[in-house]
This record gives structure tokens, sequence and C-alpha cells, in this order.
């Protein structure tokens, strides 16, 4: 079943899909991945063969939302406090795996906007929450909804036309396109030591 006849499918439905297209593109880099239970605050574990490991939490897309939501207090947690967890992004019907580090990619989409203090309040806030979790047995059911001032689609126009922009450079890892295969679009460039 094609993806371009999928995109009216549910959420759910294009999220299996999405989910589906993250695991044969880990595959194909050679990791290896684990799908995990919904409670862990991510979709699976990817690990590559230097013992590398990402917590990849996988946002499908069958147009270019500007959005995406976080639900679990663990989730928002892994997403503030975590260097391994991953957000990929899914665009459909296009076979785009678009793979950001979760919180330098949301730091980076609010930097466009004129609140430039919003990252160190959120900070505070998972922090005070966690606390009053701990000392009360309070249960929260935060959900965080992002609006990105650039879509996923503008990200990947600008950085495979333009691979040489630093906009997005510790960001945006990488950009795979599955058109009969994999093929990388896009790759950070790494600093020189």
């Amino acid at each position: 079943m094609s993806t371009e006849t999928n995109v009216g499918m549910s959420p759910a439905a294009l999220e299996k899909v999405g989910v589906g297209l993250v695991c044969s593109a880990e595959t194909f880099r050679g990791c290896s991945i684990q799908l995990v239970r919904k409670n862990s605050g991510f979709n699976g574990l990817s690990t590559n063969k230097g013992g590398e490991v990402r917590k990849i939490e996988v946002k499908s897309m069958a147009t270019n939302y500007k959005w995406i939501a976080i639900s679990s207090l663990v989730a928002i947690d892994k997403l503030f406090f975590e260097r391994d967890y991953w957000i990929y992004f899914v665009l459909l019907p296009q076979n785009y795996v678009v793979m950001t580090k979760g919180f330098p990619f949301v730091k980076r989409q609010l930097s466009f906007t004129p609140n430039d203090d919003s990252i160190t309040a959120l900070q505070d806030w998972m922090k005070a929450t966690r606390k009053l979790g701990k000392i009360s047995g309070l249960k929260f059911l935060p959900k965080l909804q992002l609006k990105f001032p650039v879509g996923i689609d503008a990200i990947v126009k600008t950085l495979t036309e333009n691979p040489a922009d630093e906009t997005w450079r510790d960001s945006v890892i990488e950009i795979w396109q599955n058109k009969a295969g994999w093929k990388r679009l896009y790759a950070a460039s790494e600093d020189e030591d």
C-alpha cells in the first residue's frame, strides 16, 4: 500500500506508517531499533554500531503542519532534560524522515519568536511540576503544543537546496527520503577538532 494513497488516513494510522518508515530508515543506517511501551515518553530506542542511543519520538504529517503536541509529563521531561531525545518528523506522501535533536530543535524554533526567555520559563515550570508531583503525590497530565514559526516542509526545502545553510545545523541532523530505496538528502556538518 503506497503512502501516496494514504495521506487521508486517521492520525493513528498515519503515525503507524511514520513509525514503520523510521524503523526502516534506522535499520538502513545500520542501527538496531526497539519499539518501547507508550508510557516511556517516546516511541523507540535506536542504537548505532558505536553504542550511541537515540530515544526517538515520531511525529508523522500528511501536510505541512506547523505544530506538534507532546503529551505526558514523562515525554515533556525527556524533551527538555535528556540529550539523547530526538524527534523524527515523517512527511507523507514524500516519505521524508527529518531527524532532529529534540530540545535544540524546539529551542531553535522558539528563537524565531519575540519571547526569547520562554525556554528558561518552560524548564523552570518542568522542574517545579516534577517537584510538586513528587512531594504531593499528585499526577499531572500536561500536553505541550508547540507551534513552529518555520514548517518542516520549509526546513526540508531550505536544507536540501542549500546544505551549507547554518540556521538549523545543531538541531536538524539528517534528512532521508525513501523513493525506491533510502537516500540521505542532508547531513549536518560536524565541527572539525
